[in-house]
């Protein structure tokens, strides 16, 4: 009962580092976007004096102004609807984040997202290793090496749930979009683009693609597992780090 009891708390802890993960995700995809993306043009939309509607849209790119495969610095479209009174409203447009920012984005989102994960999913798990090794000790319990692994076990139910969820839409709705589901798992985000690669929907994932997904969802079970026989030994590395500091 105990193991429900402390999963079931922890699994809230889980969900809020996956939301909070969520709005890392968001503040280091800005953050990239401005340090390697640029202005590649503009997508234009044209309103009669009293309209509210635009009667035309188009994109401007830099390095084909009017569309004519010339590069001559010319919107001549946005200079022909103004010359006979429309009034043309333009909204900047960057390249997409690709190359070397694509994978800065993702390598710093992922190492971020795991430190956030290992805090939230070992704290509690950690302290409860460390009780239970008193009532060993005493004998008031079994050493049971895998509580650990149960408790995140439990706690993870909620995502073993979703992924379950979007294993089955893969048939409802193949269209569903993998990046979607990354968002949902926003503490593994970047870890789930990297298995899915150029599979931009579910439906086209594979086999090996569905397992590997699975299997990080182990990751919190064994976060967890590891932090439950670190309390258990007694083991605390603050300690040893303020201890071999004090020798020095």
């Amino acid at each position: 009962m105990n193991v429900f009891k402390t999963g079931a708390k922890l699994s809230g802890s889980i969900i809020v580092a996956a939301v909070l993960a969520l709005f890392l995700c968001v503040s280091i995809n800005v953050i990239c976007t401005g340090l390697f993306t640029e202005y590649i043009g503009y997508n234009a939309y044209v309103y009669t004096e009293d309209g509210d509607e635009p009667i035309d849209e188009y994109q401007y790119l830099y390095t084909d102004t009017d569309g004519d495969g010339k590069d001559n610095g010319t919107d001549t479209k946005k200079v022909d609807y103004e010359e006979q009174g429309y009034t043309v409203t333009t909204y900047k447009v960057r390249s997409t984040l690709g190359g070397v920012g694509k994978v800065v984005f993702l390598s710093v989102t992922q190492v971020l997202n795991l430190i956030l994960i290992i805090a939230f999913a070992s704290g509690s798990v950690y302290k409860q290793g460390f009780k239970d090794a008193n009532l060993v000790r005493t004998g008031h319990i079994k050493p049971d090496r895998l509580k650990g692994f149960k408790i995140g076990a439990v706690a993870n139910i909620p995502f073993f749930a979703l992924f379950v969820l979007i294993a089955v839409l893969t048939a409802v709705i193949p269209n569903f979009r993998t990046v979607w589901y990354a968002f949902l798992n926003s503490h593994f985000y970047s870890v789930i683009l990297w298995i899915s690669g150029s599979d931009d929907v579910i439906s086209k994932l594979g086999i090996l693609q569905f397992v590997l997904l699975f299997a990080i969802q182990l990751i919190v079970p064994v976060i967890s597992g590891v932090a439950y026989i670190l309390g258990l030994k007694e083991i605390n590395f603050s300690d040893k780090i303020v201890y071999k500091k004090g020798e020095i």
